[in-house]
């Protein structure tokens, strides 16, 4: 039906909820995060070196913004951490009541924007957003109600994004201006309960789209424009959060899973890091310009 290969275990993490790999290309550098625990880890490329600082405020996305400088995505906002004190700022709250609300997946767009969801606690229907936040630093809200708000990827080309509410269990594709608008929206993907939930994702430089799957044990390829899945990284946990392309070439795709709603007795290993090289190269990481 398609390629299956097997993701190899990195690196021994014990991740409640890890989440948000990245790559740093400037710096070459590692980074996710574990959102339950309210931390955020660095591992340095060359020498696997990993520092972890530990922001707190379930926090769930963070992207390089410099040498020293991360932007973090938090339970309260937007903040900016400084890797020498460990220190953060806040940028801005969103205008956002905060108590049963928490960010959840984002990313940086071509210009350097932040696009980042929100969830409620319960994952209610309609209780979060996907927001968009510009040099203004105002929140603007580019896609609402929605359930649990998720991965988020760009074609090749910059002309499609794509989208995900977890619980919907559907990617959704719009038409992409660089002023942030989004037009044409329509439905590319549907994950069969059987399968699990979609979680993070990341696109090719192929432009497929490669999806975490969160309570199917691995990572699938799926075209875009047909529709069609035609890969499957294996992964020996249930549930596994995100995935992102980085190291110098590309071509190694790092796997986030999670302990959390898992049986540890028999899963050992959930919540530690995987990686795959299944043969293809990702798209060069944007950096944040908040």
């Amino acid at each position: 039906m398609h390629e299956r290969i097997t993701a190899s275990h990195w690196r021994k993490a014990g991740l409640k909820l890890g989440e948000g790999p990245r790559w740093d290309a400037v710096h070459n550098r590692w980074i996710w995060v574990d959102i339950v625990a309210g931390e955020i880890f660095v591992c340095d490329h060359l020498n696997g070196e990993v520092r972890t600082y530990a922001p707190g405020n379930y926090v769930s996305l963070a992207l390089p913004a410099g040498k020293d400088e991360l932007v973090i995505a938090q339970q309260g906002g937007i903040s900016r951490l400084h890797l020498s004190t460990g220190k953060t700022e806040r940028i801005t709250d969103m205008g956002l009541q905060w108590e049963e609300l928490r960010c959840n997946d984002g990313a940086a767009d071509a210009q350097g924007r932040l696009w980042i969801g929100t969830t409620a606690f319960d994952h209610r229907a309609g209780g979060g957003d996907l927001y968009l936040i510009g040099e203004d630093l105002q929140a603007a809200v580019r896609y609402p109600e929605v359930a649990c708000s998720n991965g988020i990827a760009w074609s090749p080309d910059g002309k499609t994004m794509y989208y995900t509410d977890s619980l919907a269990r559907t990617i959704i594709a719009f038409d992409y201006h660089p002023n942030g608008t989004l037009q044409h929206e329509r439905t590319i993907i549907t994950i069969p309960p059987s399968m699990g939930f979609p979680d993070g994702m990341t696109c090719d430089a192929e432009g497929m789209l490669w999806i975490a799957i969160w309570g199917g044990h691995g990572v699938g390829r799926w075209n875009p424009a047909t529709g069609e899945q035609t890969g499957f990284i294996e992964v020996p946990v249930p549930n596994v959060t995100a995935c992102c392309f980085g190291g110098e070439d590309l071509q190694t795709l790092l796997i986030t899973t999670a302990a959390k709603e898992t049986d540890l007795a028999q899963y050992p290993s959930a919540g530690d890091l995987y990686v795959a090289k299944p043969g293809v190269t990702g798209q060069k990481p944007t950096d944040i310009k908040l």
